[in-house]
């Protein structure tokens, strides 16, 4: 019966025509699209749980439960319904049907997923290999972090969850094997950031991959290390690169563990382009309505205080917003999470807003393209004075957040370890607090489609929340 349902399953996905909504980690290589549109309250609509699963940490076997940061559902359609695939920290990659909940594969990867997958069609008439899910995890649960391969970024088919390869990610100077980051795929390339230091341009067709200890493992272009020497004294062994990379005029920039943000290029990964900010850069860049890169900057390694950096690709610093210290577990202020935009769907209010929240749990709303008259702040070492941009309104979450805000027209929705907020920008440029999900905590990132908001949770649970009945768009 099994093999049956998996023919008649590979069969009409044959012919399924498959749309990606939101492809990769925050939509797509701009890093800026959260959803089509957002609901006026959060209630829950479904839960389906997640699970758990065990992984090494400094060590030690540790249980981890549900979805964790980064972990941001993809959205997809087939023949006109709507489909979630999404990566737990159970170690399992699920497709999902988002009316409902239910699960239509899963597969293992070995060890906790945190990141998101990326969507990527390769063209051809084999289903199986035309749709590819790429997609990190943790090193193994099982491997020896210097003794074992690290088989951290796997690629496996969209319509059944077969793997096609996987990539190991070698041991260098950095403490981690693993993959949190998001791939990019231009020009029939894979362009994505390994924890261990080094920046992988490689081949996604499994026609190209060749069999290396016992698995088909991918053709690499490229592999070029972001981090350098000079950086071990201060950051020793600390070099992860967590965020993903974002596409901007046909290079990706990408936020590395050394406190550097660096250009790359998939014919040649590096492009000769650095901009050295310091501190730990966790978050991914999103793209403004002016070309600019929005940098979220955390408060480790760094003199001064965290917050917001406003860059130009290719040139420098054009403002930076400071944000306050606090403890809050390992971290000391700053941004684990990346800012968010709104232009890709405004209509109710201007284009020119962001926003951010700090682990701290404050929310800021601001205009990115106006500043502050007259002022300017110290920057993260503290060694240059930068105009800053203008705050148009704040607001405290009731905990501490590493979670990455979503910015949806006039509405803004926001995990913190003490639940889910949803806001509303009054025409004043004002926030208005218009709905509360009190409980679980959300790391990771939600995403929004028809009105639901669809968050994975550390409780152990994936949640759909809205209104109970909403028309599609």
């Amino acid at each position: 019966m099994r093999a049956v349902l998996l023919f008649l399953c590979m069969t009409w996905s044959a012919h399924a025509q498959i749309t990606p909504l939101s492809g990769t980690y925050l939509g797509d290589g701009e890093r800026n699209f959260y959803g089509n549109h957002a609901p006026s309250s959060l209630t829950v609509v479904w839960k389906i749980p997640l699970g758990s699963g065990k992984t090494n940490l400094a060590g030690k076997s540790i249980t981890w439960s549900g979805s964790g940061w980064t972990g941001q559902p993809l959205v997809s359609r087939e023949n006109g319904e709507l489909f979630l695939i999404h990566g737990s920290l159970d170690h399992h990659m699920r497709k999902i049907r988002a009316a409902t909940g239910e699960v239509v594969w899963q597969v293992n990867f070995g060890d906790a997923i945190k990141g998101t997958p990326t969507f990527a069609d390769l063209g051809g008439d084999d289903p199986e290999t035309r749709h590819v899910l790429i997609c990190g995890s943790r090193r193994g649960a099982e491997a020896d972090f210097e003794k074992d391969p690290a088989y951290s970024l796997r690629a496996i088919s969209y319509h059944d969850g077969r793997e096609l390869w996987r990539l190991n990610s070698i041991h260098t100077h950095c403490n981690s094997r693993d993959v949190d980051g998001s791939a990019l795929v231009v020009g029939g390339k894979v362009m994505v950031p390994l924890e261990n230091g080094y920046f992988c341009v490689l081949s996604p067709f499994p026609k190209d991959a060749v069999k290396e200890g016992g698995y088909l493992t991918p053709k690499i272009y490229k592999q070029t290390r972001i981090y350098e020497e000079k950086d071990l004294p201060l950051y020793q062994s600390e070099l992860s690169c967590e965020s993903s990379p974002t596409l901007l005029g046909g290079k990706a920039y990408v936020a590395a563990g050394c406190g550097r943000v660096y250009a790359c290029s998939k014919n040649w990964p590096w492009s000769g382009w650095q901009l050295d900010v310091g501190g730990d850069l966790d978050s991914s860049m999103p793209v403004t309505n002016d070309r600019c890169l929005l940098l979220g900057i955390e408060k480790e390694f760094i003199p001064g205080l965290g917050g917001v950096m406003k860059i130009k690709p290719g040139g420098g610093v054009m403002w930076y917003l400071p944000v306050g210290d606090v403890e809050f577990y390992e971290w000391h202020g700053g941004l684990v999470g990346t800012p968010a935009v709104n232009h890709r769907t405004a209509q109710s209010v201007s284009p020119d807003l962001a926003c951010a929240v700090g682990v701290d749990g404050k929310l800021i709303l601001f205009n990115h393209r106006k500043l502050q008259p007259g002022r300017k702040v110290p920057g993260p070492r503290q060694d240059q004075m930068f105009p800053t941009p203008l705050i148009l309104d704040t607001a405290q979450l009731p905990s501490g957040s590493i979670s990455t805000p979503l910015f949806i027209d006039d509405k803004i929705i926001v995990g913190h370890d003490k639940g889910m907020e949803l806001y509303q920008v009054t025409p004043e440029l004002k926030l208005q607090h218009l709905s509360s999900f009190t409980g679980p905590m959300f790391d990771s990132t939600p995403v929004v489609w028809d009105g639901h908001v669809y968050a994975g949770s550390k409780d152990g649970f994936l949640y759909c929340l809205g209104e109970q009945k909403v028309a599609a768009r």
